[in-house]
């Protein structure tokens, strides 16, 4: 139940959180904020989904296993794994697809700027910031910087996706 209502909550509601905690340790807006609201952002759509993989499993399949003579290893690698692991792809890019859309979360506890972070302590841009806040430029060349920043975004998103396709279909589960 708690990591249905940890799911259910705006990442808003974490970025501030996270805006809050950084100012009462005297921090300021850092790409180690942003790492780690986006991570308590998918934590629960991690837990709670491998949760799931995890409930899937048959029982009676580590048995027959077991009774067909194979060990403890062989059965967690060539089993289990087997059978778990288009679920933990889709676990964790259920996670990644909250993660890499989140605006709200990453301008509160990692700013923006337009330049690399030499440190983990510094401000960082996000994609989705960087199309945001050059969207609303009046350049022309800014917007087109925005578009492309969009382009990648969506090329990186069907990517992950294709990817976790070929390895769900390259050990396709027999349940």
């Amino acid at each position: 139940l708690a990591l249905d209502v940890l799911w259910g909550v705006p990442s808003i509601v974490y970025g501030a959180f996270g805006f809050i905690v950084m100012l009462a340790f005297g921090l300021r807006a850092s790409l180690l904020g942003g790492i780690i609201a986006l991570a308590l952002i998918e934590l629960p759509i991690m837990t709670r989904a491998m949760d799931e993989v995890i409930r899937r499993m048959p029982a009676d399949l580590e048995q027959a296993a077991l009774a067909l003579g194979s060990t403890r290893l062989e059965i967690a690698t060539r089993v289990v794994t087997r059978q778990m692991l288009p679920g933990i792809v889709t676990a964790i890019l259920l996670a990644f697809g909250r993660g890499i859309g989140d605006a709200a979360a990453v301008l509160f506890t990692a700013g923006y700027t337009d330049r690399i972070p030499a440190s983990i302590l510094q401000p960082a841009a996000s994609l989705p910031l960087a199309v945001f806040f050059q969207l609303g430029m009046p350049y022309p060349e800014v917007q087109k910087r925005a578009y492309a920043s969009a382009l990648i975004l969506t090329i990186i998103v069907l990517a992950i996706s294709l990817g976790s396709r070929w390895i769900a279909g390259r050990y396709p589960s027999t349940l």
